[in-house]
């Protein structure tokens, strides 16, 4: 008797077996798995997946400022540096408010002796402003303490303002001979407004440093928690269920399932009985034509469509239609654009339905004085009913979901501001059906986790509806119907 022989050994096949589930589970249950987790967390696009050098350079700013907080010797030496900054933007601003004096009494300032030596001397008081930012950086400077970082203990917005002044002030010693008095004024103003902002800010720091820097330690840490990924609950669904986009959205979802779905059914059974008639010459080349909706790429036809809708499109300009700005007008470009797309898929079905039928059946009711109406209704229609209803439920699944036919026609829109009663208002596109509205709050929004919980939101009313649809199947096959 001759041994069978293997391949290879059955612990081999068996390892390499449980290895092809075990990657199976992961690579079908992982995503999923992910993805409904991030409903329950603040997921968005810049905490998902921060890199450590960014939450180190938190860190280190915040350890930066620690050490000057206790370190008293360095805390008092940058105060004086700041009393000092407060006191050269003071005597700027006087210069500037005694030159604004100067310009209002001369009759003409363009040519007044006193008015260019107070442009002179305001010029001479402002070039101590190139060097604070020098010395800001020098007694702030992170790095020179151990601590490298790329935030600034200082609002960049002061340093840029030192610098229009000074530019401000520069023009105004190069080309004040060609300014009228106005504009003159004018910039003085601007350089008297920004002297003070910054006369504050610096005196402010010189008397409580120790405070500045507790309120930019919190700021900071701010900043380091809003990068990180955090479980908040049901904080997303709460917020979902009180957007009136979100509301909006589904009423849009079930009016173009209502609208769609019935237009699609009666365009998909008419063509099919008309293809079926055996009247028609060439029915066969017809029936293939009708099928080119399948043949093209979903996104030629949508920009197709697009571009023959558009109001300089053939069609836009035919039938005065305004498919970026008229809300109901793009809602049914909308279902006449799914209507294309899905009678192929209706009338393939109906026809190989009607196929089944037998001749001899609809012949003895034609023979039984049954009209033509009769036999459709009371014959041909009970004995299809089943695919078509297998038909309708998929069609209607596919209306649920639908979010290239928006997206592709005009992106959901137009946008205005949707109200809807007991929930506000708030801007956003009116035609965003359920599944483009999860889409554009990832997308758009960057908000992953609010997006995931709108997407989970979809999957229970999908599951619900697949329910209802075996609920009423299978009672209606226990009924016989």
């Amino acid at each position: 008797m001759s041994s069978r022989r293997h391949l290879y050994p059955a612990r081999i096949g068996f390892l390499m077996a449980i290895a092809s589930i075990v990657l199976y589970f992961f690579f079908n249950i992982w995503p999923l798995a992910f993805s409904i987790g991030m409903a329950f967390t603040n997921a968005r696009e810049d905490n998902l997946f921060v890199a450590p050098e960014v939450m180190r350079n938190y860190d280190n700013a915040i350890a930066c400022a620690s050490f000057m907080k206790t370190n008293v010797t360095l805390s008092l030496a940058v105060s004086r540096v700041f009393a000092d900054i407060a006191d050269t933007m003071d005597r700027l601003s006087s210069s500037t408010s005694a030159l604004m004096s100067l310009v209002n009494k001369s009759q003409n300032p363009s040519e007044d002796p006193m008015v260019l030596l107070g442009i002179q001397s305001l010029y001479a008081e402002s070039l101590r402003l190139r060097t604070i930012p020098g010395t800001v950086n020098s007694v702030l400077n992170c790095s020179s303490y151990g601590f490298a970082t790329s935030k600034s203990l200082i609002e960049p917005r002061i340093l840029d303002d030192l610098n229009n002044i000074y530019n401000v002030v520069s023009e105004i010693s190069s080309y004040y001979a060609s300014m009228s008095r106005d504009s003159l004024l004018s910039r003085l103003s601007q350089i008297l407004e920004l002297s003070k902002g910054a006369s504050t800010y610096f005196r402010n720091m010189s008397s409580d440093f120790q405070g500045y820097l507790d309120n930019y330690i919190e700021s900071v840490r701010g900043e380091k928690e809003s990068k990180m990924l955090r479980f908040i609950g049901l904080d997303n669904f709460a917020r979902l269920f009180t957007d009136p986009r979100f509301y909006y959205s589904l009423y849009k979802t079930t009016v173009f399932v209502a609208t769609s779905v019935p237009l699609k059914l009666l365009l998909g059974i008419g063509l099919a009985f008309f293809y079926s008639t055996p009247l028609i010459y060439g029915r066969r080349v017809l029936r293939g034509l009708a099928l080119a909706p399948w043949a093209l790429p979903l996104l030629l036809s949508g920009l197709t469509w697009r571009f023959l809708f558009s109001p300089s499109g053939q069609l836009g300009r035919l039938f005065g239609i305004q498919l970026f700005t008229d809300e109901w007008q793009a809602f049914l470009v909308y279902n006449l654009f799914e209507a294309w797309l899905a009678y192929p898929f209706i009338m393939t079905v109906t026809m190989g339905a009607l196929s089944g039928v037998s001749r001899e059946v609809i012949e003895a009711s034609y023979i039984d004085g049954a009209s033509l109406w009769q036999r459709l209704r009371h014959v041909v229609l009970p004995l299809v009913s089943k695919p078509l209803m297998l038909a309708a439920i998929l069609t209607t699944g596919a209306s649920l979901q639908a979010f290239m036919v928006p997206l592709l026609l005009n992106g959901g829109g137009p946008t205005r501001v949707i109200t809807v009663p007991y929930f506000g208002s708030k801007t956003g596109n009116v035609n965003e059906m359920i599944i483009l509205f999860g889409y554009n709050r990832a997308i758009t929004d960057k908000e992953w986790g609010y997006a995931a919980a709108t997407y989970l939101i979809v999957v229970l009313i999908i599951m619900v509806y697949v329910a209802v649809w075996m609920y009423v199947s299978r009672r209606g096959g226990k009924s016989g119907l």
